[in-house]
């Protein structure tokens, strides 16, 4: 048992890694590509990774399992991504990073509400506002704060609607292999994408594909960000359970910043290590029983 919450922590930290660079990869195609074809090309991709690594089909047990990988798909692949493009479309990344901070807090509440099975703590309240504490100076480091309304607003739903799918996920019915569930919520994501790119009327430039920068952060989202990590996130929630994996978030900013020093070359000041002990700190008040 202590072996499987062990492996379950370490998915999970692998996985927010991975969603973390994946920051500077989702800026980075923005130029090139609209929000709703970077979601189609990397979930597609996704979905091929996953049908190579088990190709094994599973019928649905029921007409009511079916409709939740639906929900999954709709929640955690849909509208989540789609808020979060956006947002990062009419605000600062710096914003919606900020804004990730809150997920933690909304999952505890949200499992609290509807699974019953998840309290709050004076930790993880405690954990919340230290952690929250880091994520201000790391995020704001060097910047100054401007609230573009519009997408914030979009970044804080993002945050919310993550958290609901993170707690609706500890419910997906035990009977399915968990890469048939992953899988099937991508096949009904990319469904839903294609639906609003269809009804949006725009028309895709295959010449941007022909970037470099483009494709090879496509590969690195749809394999790494879209593929592998959900069914690391999976089994890290499967094992660990929904708050405990979401706490990882607060890692977010502080490995966004370490991945801009040695990426973009940008400066590590006294101010990022501080913030950085703090969203360590939080981390640690938050998962302490």
């Amino acid at each position: 048992m202590q072996k499987n919450r062990l492996t379950g922590h370490l998915f999970t930290f692998i996985t927010i890694v991975i969603w973390s660079v994946a920051f500077v990869s989702n800026k980075a195609l923005l130029a090139y590509i609209s929000p709703i074809e970077n979601m189609i090309l990397r979930f597609s991709l996704g979905y091929l990774l996953l049908m190579l690594l088990y190709p094994r089909w599973q019928l649905p047990h029921s007409l009511r399992d079916e409709l939740f990988f639906v929900l999954l798909g709709f929640l955690g692949i849909f509208v989540y991504f789609l808020l979060e493009n956006f947002a990062l479309s009419y605000t600062q990344a710096t914003n919606v990073g900020l804004y990730m901070g809150a997920i933690p807090i909304l999952t505890a509440l949200l499992a609290h509400v509807i699974t019953q099975d998840e309290r709050l703590s004076a930790n993880l309240l405690v954990g919340f506002i230290v952690a929250m504490g880091g994520i201000g100076l790391v995020l704001l480091e060097g910047v100054g704060f401007e609230l573009r309304l519009k997408g914030d607003l979009l970044a804080l739903a993002a945050a919310a609607v993550f958290a609901l799918y993170s707690v609706i996920l500890t419910r997906a019915p035990k009977s399915y292999h968990y890469m048939v569930i992953t899988r099937r919520s991508f096949f009904y994501g990319v469904i839903m994408m294609l639906i609003y790119y269809l009804l949006s009327g725009r028309t895709f430039d295959l010449q941007a594909l022909g970037h470099p920068v483009v494709w090879t952060n496509l590969l690195y989202l749809g394999i790494l960000s879209s593929g592998l990590a959900f069914i690391l996130w999976h089994k890290g929630i499967e094992q660990i359970g929904s708050v405990s994996a979401s706490n990882y978030i607060y890692l977010v900013p502080l490995i966004t910043a370490i991945t801009g020093v040695v990426v973009l070359d940008e400066v590590l000041t006294l101010r990022m290590v501080i913030g950085g002990i703090l969203i360590l700190l939080g981390l640690y008040l938050a998962q302490r029983k």
